[in-house]
């Protein structure tokens, strides 16, 4: 996996010559024999997109986009005060003062944690659209539910998309939060993003508009 020093080079700097690195790395390590995957979502927050596209081995992937209800995913960050130390939020998240972002950061630091988690929520949620209009003529990517896939119908429709003709296994949950997203929270975030008008494909397709991308590959080649 990424390292804090890598997480945090690839988000102020972009796709540039030590994350590139890591990937050329990575990529030569991977079975070639077996079906394999990760699930580790930083990766996807340190190049994962950028690494496939262009790579030898961009037509074997398949890149899951996983979803779930954004209020409760924010709800579950905010119970466990995953916001609470910058450190977390350099290994496991994305820092709001980073420089390489899609939305902007600065109206939600106003509310503190809260503000920080719902940042990160709708920010992720920004670079998933981001990924796939912009890579999905190279990559495939397989859009998924949390709240639905977790059912057997459609965990073996899953299956069946990433070639897998079994049927699934649908253990118990073994690293779910256990502080219960409260519904008071889960409703008065729900409502906060419904009134900043929340729509990732305008942002994102404004973001690109501008010129912008997530690799900085233009600023590295000005530079």
């Amino acid at each position: 996996m990424p390292s804090i020093r890598l997480m945090r080079s690839f988000n102020t700097y972009g796709y540039n010559s030590e994350v590139r690195e890591f990937w050329s790395n990575k990529l030569a390590a991977l079975p070639t024999d077996a079906p394999y995957g990760e699930t580790n979502h930083t990766l996807g927050k340190c190049g994962l997109i950028e690494a496939f596209a262009g790579h030898p081995r961009e037509k074997d992937a398949k890149i899951i986009v996983l979803r779930r209800d954004l209020a409760k995913q924010c709800a579950s960050y905010i119970n466990r005060h995953d916001f609470s130390n910058i450190s977390l939020l350099w290994q496991w998240y994305l820092d709001p003062q980073y420089p390489n972002r899609i939305l902007k950061s600065e109206p939600f630091l106003k509310l503190g944690q809260v503000g920080c988690a719902i940042w990160y929520t709708l920010e992720m949620e920004c670079r998933q659209v981001y990924y796939q209009r912009v890579y999905s003529d190279r990559l495939t990517f397989l859009p998924i539910q949390l709240e639905t896939v977790t059912r057997a119908k459609a965990a073996s429709e899953f299956l069946t998309e990433l070639g897998i003709h079994q049927k699934p296994v649908l253990p118990k949950k073994k690293n779910a939060n256990q502080i219960s997203a409260q519904s008071e929270l889960v409703e008065q975030i729900a409502i906060h993003i419904h009134n900043l008008n929340f729509n990732p494909e305008a942002i994102v397709d404004d973001y690109i508009a501008s010129g912008r991308d997530l690799d900085l590959m233009q600023d590295q080649r000005a530079a």
